[in-house]
């Protein structure tokens, strides 16, 4: 989760026009000037070389901004070498070789999610790219003569753009604006969806997720980076929990309790006991309202496109997010790293409601800003039924769950965390951080390192974890400005024996 912005203006109010965007990107932040625009990019280190941004041609006419993740760079990267061209490092170095090779069309090559900003100094255009579901962020501004494209609306309204210039880029679209005029010349449509249905049966669908799930974590494996899942007692993020243990990845999985079935997730933590780290918590009301005032003040304020059953409008109203957060802060403590979410609508009929309101902006948009006819209905999303079925998954037929995150929250002292299938621990070895010294014991299998301010101070940043692949995930920062904490002196606590952090 990286953020970028780009502007054909000076930006010398960056700590002010980056103040939402930057938290995506924490890692790094490059601010550059080229052929008149300023380019800022926030890194978020996931797979690959750490490459900061942005992308620039050999030539320096092409330049391009990339928030997202590209599944098959390595083996466009292979492509490419084939070509003459070098390996790449980092899967957003795949972006101007396809570009290259396939010009606007080149978001049909790339299987991940992104969004992606091209501007193309030789052609004068500029080419604004969104995957198929539009899941990563994406914004454009047009007004006399000025452009600018960010992760985030908030940064273009920091930038002095009024709302009504400001305008998101939809999920499946490629739009291009010419540099000249300043102008929109054309949008095009990254995939073409084929509406027929005529499966007589959810194997192909079965065997699809489970390539996809595989696709999306074998990155993630071969660097070693932790992942986690919010578990449910329903049936998108089981299906999520099943296929990772069918693929046999090594994952965290956190789950609220409030109106879940306790043995059901008692069940599924059995299930994938191997594979999976269950952590089920009960929150108290104190770090509920915590969670709910650190998002108040830090996250993006997006108002929703459609309309949900509670009423709900704005992500800082959704006691969903709040929860989220606060599983999210659960996981960062655990060295866990990249989440996995999914949601899904099965409609009897596509075509009556394509391109799809529900799925590609309105409700569906919005659960990913948090993270076949007669076969395809006969059971309650029949095709993650026919997969539990097969796999011998937990669930409850025919019965739909959501995500009550504000319930049943009790008034204990601190939450309550249950946790099965504890990862054992992995020594991590000695980190590099400046102003800081490792303390590490030799513990047989390698060396078991903690890392401290030299000083002997409190760090004014510390996210840094030892996740169950031994490697380092977060920051340590001594002696600086920042103070970037997983545990707030004045926020949310971790549970007892749920967190390393201090509580209150």
């Amino acid at each position: 989760m990286c953020s970028f912005l780009a502007a054909n203006q000076l930006i010398t109010n960056l700590a002010f026009v980056n103040f939402f965007l930057q938290p995506r990107g924490p890692d790094v932040t490059t601010h550059v000037r080229l052929h008149g625009f300023d380019f800022v990019h926030n890194l978020l280190h996931m797979t690959g070389e750490r490459r900061p941004q942005p992308f620039v041609s050999s030539d320096g006419r092409i330049v391009a901004l990339f928030n997202g993740e590209i599944y098959n760079w390595r083996r466009l990267s292979e492509e490419a070498q084939s070509r003459g061209l070098p390996a790449f490092q980092s899967d957003g170095e795949a972006i101007l070789p396809t570009y290259a090779m396939a010009g606007e069309s080149f978001p049909l090559a790339l299987h991940g999610e992104f969004a992606i900003a091209i501007f193309d100094f030789e052609s004068r255009k500029a080419v604004f790219a969104m995957d198929a579901f539009g899941t990563k962020p994406l914004w454009y501004a047009l007004s006399g003569g000025k452009l600018a494209v960010a992760s985030y609306k908030s940064g273009l309204l920091r930038l002095g753009f009024l709302s009504k210039d400001i305008h998101m880029v939809g999920p499946n679209r490629v739009l291009t604006i010419s540099l000249e005029t300043f102008s929109i010349v054309k949008q095009t449509a990254v995939f073409e969806f084929d509406l027929r249905q005529f499966k007589t049966s959810t194997e192909d669908f079965i065997h699809a997720f489970n390539e996809a799930v595989q696709l999306r974590t074998q990155d993630l494996e071969q660097t070693g980076r932790p992942l986690f899942i919010g578990l449910s007692s329903g049936f998108d993020s089981g299906a999520i929990h099943a296929s990772l243990h069918q693929n046999s990845v090594r994952h965290h999985a956190f789950a609220l309790l409030a109106e879940e079935m306790p043995q059901m997730l008692h069940d599924r933590a059995m299930f994938a006991k191997s594979t999976s780290e269950v952590s089920v918590v009960l929150m108290n009301d104190w770090d509920f309202e915590q969670e709910r005032e650190w998002l108040s003040e830090r996250a993006e304020p997006f108002n929703y496109l459609g309309r949900n059953l509670t009423g709900q409008i704005n992500v800082l109203d959704d006691y969903a997010a709040i929860g989220l957060s606060y599983i999210v802060r659960l996981s960062r403590d655990r060295g866990a790293l990249c989440y996995l979410s999914g949601t899904g609508l099965f409609p009897e009929n596509l075509s009556t409601i394509f391109p799809w309101g529900e799925f590609f902006l309105s409700t569906q948009r919005d659960y990913l800003h948090k993270e076949e006819h007669e076969v395809k209905n006969r059971e309650y999303k029949s095709p993650l039924h026919d997969a539990f079925v097969g796999w011998g998954y937990p669930f409850e037929r025919r019965k739909k769950t959501g995500f009550a995150a504000r319930a049943n929250l009790v008034s204990d002292d601190y939450s309550i965390l249950w946790r099965y299938n504890t990862h054992p621990p992995v020594p991590c070895g000695p980190h590099v951080a400046p102003n800081t010294i490792s303390l590490c014991t030799d513990m047989g299998q390698g060396l078991a390192c903690e890392v401290k301010c030299s000083d002997d101070q409190p760090p004014s940043t510390d996210t840094l974890r030892c996740g169950h692949r031994g490697l380092w995930v977060g920051h340590i920062e001594c002696g600086g400005n920042s103070s970037a904490t997983l545990w707030p002196k004045n926020g949310p606590a971790p549970p007892p024996g749920g967190g390393t952090g201090l509580g209150r």
